[in-house]
Order: C-alpha cells, then structure tokens, then sequence
C-alpha cells in the first residue's frame, strides 16, 4: 500500500473575508458574505451592515430587496437597539437516509436543527459543523456554514472502475465516494470490499473526495467479509502490530517456579470457572464455602494480566489504545493477543495460573465481615458451563453430580447477594437480549432470544460483590483507582416520564432507583414491559470509567468499579496493576504521582473505546439481522409497537428483530403524531397506534446495506382473506 498522506482540508469559500470579494457579488453569496460580518457575534446597526455588503458604497435596490428577504425570514435578528444579529451554533450533523439532515447538541438536547440537503455547504454525516438558523413554526431550521472538522477519515466500500479511474462507493449513502488510485502491484478487482484513506476534501462539494487504498478485504460474498467492513467502518483493527505480537511471544508458555513467590497457594482449594460454552479467554473463577455461624467464604479469583502487561510496554500501550475487547456477531476482537488472553493469562482448567484473589467473609444477610486481597496462584477443577450448571440446577444432568453442594452453596450467596442489592434499590434490568445464529459460512440462519438462568447470575451477583469491595479498598487507602460511575438520570428521563404517562404510568418527581425498580415490576409480564424497559435503559445516563468516585446510580452503589476483566477490559487492568502494587508495597511517592496523573485520561479513553465497541457490536448483530429477514418478504409476524414518531412506527418482533412501518405504509387515512401520548390517530377512521400495542407486521422490504427492515401492519381481515406462509421468529 502506499505511504500515507496528510490529509488536504480545504476551507469554504464564506471563511474570505468581505474586503476580497466583489462590491456586488453575486446575490446566492449573500449568506456567506452576511455570515463572514456576523459570525464573530458581534452585532451592527443596519446601516454599517448594509455599508460591509456594499463596500461602504449606499446599497442597491436588488441589494435591499434580498437583505429585506433574509430579515423577513428570520435570518438576520433586530434586537431593541436597532443591532442586527444572527443565530450560530455549532453541532454535529445527522443525515437522515432520506435526504435531510439535524444539527445537535448535547447543550441543547430539545433543539435539533433541521438542515435540508441544499444547505449541507459539502459537510458530511457526523461532521462536526458550524450552523447558521432561525426559528420558524415548525422548529429551528438551518444551513450549514463551516465544517469544524470530518468524522469520516476512512471509508469502506465496494471498488469500483470507470473511464475516470478507480473509487471506493461506499454502502451508507451518507459517506462520500472516494476516488483511488490503485498501484499497478496491488492485486484488486472490481467489486472487492476495500478501505480508502481520505488525503483530500475538495472546496467545492460537487467535485470528488481523493483518497489512497490502504487495505483489500477481498470478495463481498467470502465468509467474515461483511462483519469485517463493520469492524472498520467503527475504526477497529482487525490484526495486532508486529511488535505487539512478538512481545506477547516473548511471554512464557506456563507458570514457572519463580513465578510462585510471595503467592498465595490455592491450588489444591476447590475453584471452578462458569462462563459460555464459546469461551476462551477465561478470566474469573470463583470459589464458595459455608461456614460456622452462617457466615459464608467467598473467593473471586481474576486473571493476574498486570503481572505480564508492563506498564508502557507494546502490549500496554495497544490494550490501552483498544481499551476493551469487542464482540461482534462471529468473532472477537481482543484487546490482548491469543497467546495471552487464550493462554497463559487463561484460566484454564486443570493447570496453574496466577492470580489476583478477593477472599470475602460475609454473614446471611450479605454483610461483609472480612476482606483479604492476595496475588496467588490457582488451579481450576472444572472449565463448568452456563448451560451445563443451568441442567444440573434443573435436574437435567448429572455429569458432575459430585459439585451439587458446591454449586448449591453459590446459589445460596447468590440469592442473599441479589436480595441484598434489591433491598437497597438497585435496578435489576431484565432486558432480554437475542442471538444470531450463523452457519459455517457465516450466513444467519436463526435469531432467538439469549437466555439466562440461575448460572449466569452466580456469576453476576459475585463479580458485583468483588467489584464493590476493591472499589472501597481503592478509596480506603486513597488509591489512584478508576472508578465505574453511574449518574442519576438527566433531560431524558422527562421525555421517558411522558412516554409511561402515556401508557397509564406515574413516577415521583423526586427519584430514587427503587422507584424505577417499582415501575419494572409492575410491567412484568404485560404487552408493553419490553418497550417500557428498553425505555427506561435509554433514559439512564451511560455509565463511565472516572478517577473520582461518585457512585454508581443503577446499582444503588456508594463505591463500585471493574476489577474482574483485565483481559478484556482495560479499566480493570489499571485497577489490577495499582492494587498489586500497593499489596507488595512498591507504591512509591513517584509512581503515585505519575498514576494520579494520568488515571483521567485513562478514563476517558476507555468510555469513548468502550461506547465505540458497543456501536459496533450493535451494528454487526443489525447487519446478520437484516440478511436473516431478506427472503422473508411477504411474510407476518406477531409484533408489538416499540416506538411511535412523526414519520411511522417502529415493531419489534418476539426475536427483538425491529423494523420500520413508514407513515405512507400505513393504511390510508390523514395520521397525526400525538408526542404526549406516543401514538398516530387516524383522522378519517379514528385508527389508532399507541406504543406497546399488539400488532399483524408483513416484512415489506430489506436494505441490508442500510441494516433497515421496512414493515406493514396487516388488518385483521386482511390477515384472514390472505393467509401468507408463516416463519417462526
């Protein structure tokens, strides 16, 4: 590939200032020109406005007339004293697949700017923009004046060749088409999926992006092709640099006798991992035993990574810059390589593997009397199973009958540490979550909800509790930890209070988490509990990594933070590296110093890796979803309405597919969006759609490109007069 080239940002011509351009320019000029006097937000009486557009010369009557326009519109604002201002506000811009597009802020939450697609002035989907707007009856609405700087730096797309030459096209229509070119030694053909590095944004948008080919992912139709274009469309590298990689090959393949010293010996105690039939980056074990007097011992064992990783190492320095590990719908990219987060960092059954051990005494009530932190050393029983422990919970199997009472104790810590958690508020989302099923080829062949059972939540409840108690640990001894924070909710829980008010809900105005816990249950088991509960998680602050503790809201938590994924989290490798330090008494004033430092930017860091991980995760799943319902055209599906909006409905199918009925798909009749009671009326049948409503869906059309399911609701008689072939979901 070629080397790569600084990137060619050129400004819009409106940043010229008023003295280089014409006495009586063109008068389509006129909004930059205006805004080139005003953006600085400085405000002029009419009279030095009028003189800047004309040069100092008296303006014309066709200079009037539109400067009298552009009043009349909103676009220019008088104040009292006879100043004329305008409305400028920066923001990122949203293209809608449409067309048009929104300016937001999160300053401003409740006023998006509407941008038609004429006034994008070349600024792209998720550029960051300067907007000049006004108010109009109907909201803000704007034209963009500056592009402050570019989302897309790379796009992802099928290669495509003309008698122009070569250009990237990429499958979302709001990206932009990139023009490469193509050394003579690079084997590529038409149509591979290929990414392009942007070198060049044009001044003028009608003219094309350039860029350089920077990697071939080859043939569409080729397993894993898909999923890897998702990967880079979200920034994610797809291998490790060399030097990463010959480090991890440079770790030892086993635990050595030295690696023993100072440790404390676990490996003849009782300790077995759970985790997913897939797994392999065993990272938590877990041991429990019921003591005299009711009291319970309880060990969360984690993956000693800190003790390969050096701080500032290749391999610190990549897992800090991945910051987590993400799981896309066929495959995981780490954030450490195989070698250590498949193997010697793995807890892997039946060998030694080092450690960081929490050792917890609590009582029945789930009280801790006692905590002890160790660096030791462990050697897993058992390699156990969700579903494997789920059977054996159930009566199901008895292939490790001789674990019962073993596994019996931890449901007994569970259901005390759950209750414990409930009792003091904190929300216990039941969202349920579903699962692509993919064949060899990675084609989806299935989609079914993700179940969960008494194992999953042994797991949970323990690693809550270690979480919570080196947490506590870290701020007992003023430790530079990095806290996992939850804020109550903000502004968007006005919107949710709205929206269950709406569906005959009420919550105090003076919240607690108890109370949302309240809500949960009485929406159990009714039609509108999934919409009302994925709501609810959508209201909520997005939890965060922060150096300064202030508690975690969801939770009910005065102190939490991550501690049992070092793995494949790079928070809880921090918090693993600055408590073993502290446990062997190697914390010095200028490690301290330097750790305080720079902890906030390592939270910082991670929140955004982690938020970018998600997105993707989100977008793979959306991807196999859309490619499992394209031959489905035609067919119906039970649905529930999940969201109403001015421009249709969104459905959620059982499998938690959702899908699009545009407002022009619904049946005829004048629909009006009622955003009090989240519902359209019909105005000539009285129809009406209201969130949480059982529906007939008929998939209609599928853009997998855009990862888009397009239904229509099906009238009951209709449903009966014509029978369509039925595919359960």
């Amino acid at each position: 590939m070629p080397k790569k080239k600084k990137v060619v940002h050129q400004r819009p011509r409106h940043h010229l200032s008023p003295k280089t351009q014409g006495a009586h320019a063109d008068p389509k000029r006129l909004p930059e020109r205006i805004f080139a006097i005003l953006a600085n937000g400085q405000p002029l009486l009419e009279e030095q406005l009028l003189k800047k557009l004309n040069k100092g010369r008296s303006p014309d009557k066709s200079l009037f007339r539109i400067y009298a326009q552009y009043r009349k519109e909103g676009w220019l604002v008088r104040t009292e004293s006879g100043h004329i201002s305008i409305l400028v506000r920066p923001g990122h811009l949203r293209i809608n697949p449409r067309g048009f597009g929104f300016v937001m802020n999160s300053e401003y939450p409740q006023d998006d700017i509407f941008v038609p697609a004429r006034w994008f002035q070349g600024a792209r989907h998720d550029d960051e923009v300067l907007v000049w707007y006004r108010k109009t009856p109907d909201g803000l609405e704007g034209r963009v004046m500056d592009v402050l700087s570019r989302a897309t730096t790379q796009v992802t797309g099928r290669l495509d060749r003309n008698r122009m030459g070569w250009r990237v096209i990429p499958d979302d229509p709001r990206k932009p088409e990139v023009e490469v070119v193509v050394p003579k030694h690079e084997k590529v053909r038409p149509g591979d999926m290929v990414q392009a590095t942007i070198t060049e944004w044009p001044l003028d948008p009608r003219r094309s992006v350039r860029g350089e080919l920077t990697k071939n992912l080859g043939n569409p139709f080729m397993p894993g092709v898909d999923v890897s274009v998702v990967a880079l469309e979200h920034h994610l590298p797809l291998e490790f640099p060399p030097a990463v990689l010959k480090a991890a090959e440079l770790l030892p393949a086993k635990v050595r006798p030295e690696d023993y010293e100072g440790r404390l010996d676990l490996t003849d105690e009782l300790i077995v991992t759970i985790d997913g039939a897939d797994a392999k980056d065993l990272d938590d074990a877990i041991s429990v035993k019921a003591l005299d007097h009711g009291l319970f011992e309880v060990g969360v064992h984690i993956a000693d990574v800190s003790y390969y990783v050096e701080e500032n190492s290749p391999l610190d320095l990549e897992a800090m810059e991945r910051g987590t590990s993400v799981y896309l719908v066929d495959r995981v990219i780490p954030m450490l390589p195989e070698r250590l987060s498949n193997g010697i960092a793995s807890l892997n059954p039946g060998i030694p593997r080092l450690t960081v051990s929490a050792i917890m005494t609590m009582d029945a009530t789930g009280e801790v009397q006692h905590v002890e932190f160790h660096r030791s050393v462990i050697r897993s029983k058992f390699r156990l199973t969700y579903e494997g422990v789920n059977a054996l919970l159930a009566n199901q199997q008895d292939d490790v009958h001789h674990l019962r009472p073993f596994l019996e104790t931890a449901v007994t810590v569970r259901n005390i540490l759950r209750n414990r958690r409930i009792a003091r508020g904190a929300i216990d989302f039941d969202v349920p979550e579903s699962k692509v099923i993919l064949d060899a080829n990675g084609f989806p062949v299935d989609v079914v909800l993700r179940e969960r059972g008494l194992a999953e939540s042994i797991i949970e409840e323990l690693m809550l509790l270690a979480n919570e108690v080196v947490a506590r640990e870290m701020i007992d001894k003023n430790l530079p930890g990095l806290f996992r924070v939850h804020e109550p909710p903000g502004e968007r829980m006005e919107q949710f209070r709205e929206m269950i008010g709406a569906l005959g809900y009420r919550l105090p105005e003076s919240l607690t988490p108890k109370h949302l816990q309240d809500l949960i249950n009485r929406v159990q088991d009714k039609p509108e509990e999934r919409v009302v509960n994925t709501a609810l998680l959508r209201a909520m602050k997005q939890a965060r990594y922060q150096s300064e503790n202030t508690g975690h809201f969801g939770l009910a938590a005065d102190e939490y933070t991550h501690f049992t994924s070092p793995i494949r989290r790079y928070p809880d490798l921090w918090v693993h590296r600055v408590l073993t330090t502290y446990l062997e008494g190697r914390l010095d004033e200028q490690t301290l110093s330097r750790w305080r430092s720079k902890v906030s930017v390592v939270g910082e860091v991670s929140s955004l890796r982690e938020r970018e991980a998600m997105d993707a995760e989100r977008d793979s799943v959306a991807l196999k979803e859309a490619q499992f319902m394209a031959d489905k055209l035609g067919e119906q599906y039970d649905a529930v309405i999940s969201g109403v909006t001015n421009f249709g409905l969104f459905v959620e199918l059982p499998n938690l597919i959702e899908g699009l009925v545009r407002l022009e798909d619904l049946p005829s009749d004048y629909w009006v969006f009622d955003p009090v009671r989240y519902r359209l009326k019909g105005q000539r049948t009285g129809r009406e759609y209201q969130l949480g409503q059982t529906v007939r869906a008929e998939v209609i059309r599928v853009d997998v490109a855009m990862k888009r399911i397009d239904f229509r609701l099906v009238q009951d008689n209709e449903s009966r007069i014509k029978p369509k072939r039925r595919q359960k979901v």
